[in-house]
């Protein structure tokens, strides 16, 4: 097959199939459970926030700033875009992200951020959204099938610049499944699709986006081992409880017992992404 014509949407949409048969579950279906979501929220900022940082200050943020937040989460990035911005729209689907999400709002007080709680899909931009936004983000987010649609939903909408973050190289969490799934259930294990497949469906979009590429850092902090146990268990559907001495013997080796607690540190490269959008609003 001539490389021009490799079909790239296609390809991403492959390794998103893999993605969630290896997992068990979408992140949609794993975060409508508000516990989770709450203990992601707590340890994100806890534990994540040089990220979140990072984040921030790489975004053309102002006063006067309309922000589309697709992939919100429980709004770590949200949160605090609303007291820069002037306004900020969240896309959520899950259920107990957005309720973490309207607590976190009402404990600060934050009146500027609308919530949309559906999948990026089965958003209408003519009916739950105000657009054109300044600037339309993904952080993390891009669990989209179709994602060539997804990027064409997002020019619409904007009158500035589209910023993706996402995955470059293999994230450090996909080690343990990476090692474990050979001998747990006889196949290799399949993370889902990364930033080099993303830069090429744009470029077959004609849109050619700057580039700039951040390593980090960070770790999850677990008051013993059982609860590291019983956080992974609960994250890979997959695993159930006849695999927890596999489970173990793999954790024991990674984590590392310290006066905060039980720690299992991730190395992780991302990709920032991004692009301006002309009147007309086709990528440039």
């Amino acid at each position: 097959m001539e490389y021009a014509k490799f079909d790239w949407n296609n390809a991403w949409k492959k390794e998103i199939d893999l993605w969630h048969e290896a997992s068990g579950k979408s992140c949609k279906e794993y975060w409508n459970d508000k516990k989770s979501a709450a203990v992601y929220s707590k340890k994100h900022m806890a534990h994540h926030q040089a990220r979140v940082d990072k984040t921030l200050k790489v975004l053309p943020l102002t006063p006067e700033s309309s922000i589309l937040d697709i992939g919100a989460g429980p709004g770590n990035l949200a949160l605090p875009m609303a007291k820069i911005v002037k306004s900020v729209t969240t896309v959520e689907p899950s259920f107990g992200m957005n309720e973490i999400m309207k607590e976190s709002i009402k404990e600060q007080d934050i009146v500027n951020i609308i919530s949309v709680e559906k999948t990026w899909e089965e958003v209408d931009v003519n009916k739950d959204l105000y657009p054109p936004y300044d600037i339309v983000m993904a952080s993390m987010s891009l669990g989209m099938r179709d994602i060539r649609a997804a990027i064409e939903k997002m020019n619409q909408v904007c009158k500035g610049s589209v910023v993706l973050f996402w995955h470059a190289g293999t994230p450090g969490w996909e080690d343990m499944p990476n090692q474990l799934w050979p001998q747990l259930f006889g196949k290799q294990y399949h993370g889902g699709p990364k930033s080099d497949i993303l830069f090429q469906v744009l470029y077959q979009m004609g849109i050619y986006p700057e580039i700039k590429v951040f390593p980090n850092h960070f770790h999850e902090v677990f008051p013993s081992m059982e609860a590291a146990l019983a956080f992974y268990i609960k994250r890979f559907e997959m695993i159930e409880l006849q695999h927890r001495p596999v489970l173990e013997s793999y954790l024991e080796k990674k984590i590392l017992k310290t006066e905060q607690g039980f720690v299992h540190g991730f190395n992780h490269t991302a990709m920032k992404i991004s692009w301006k959008i002309e009147r007309e609003g086709k990528g440039a």
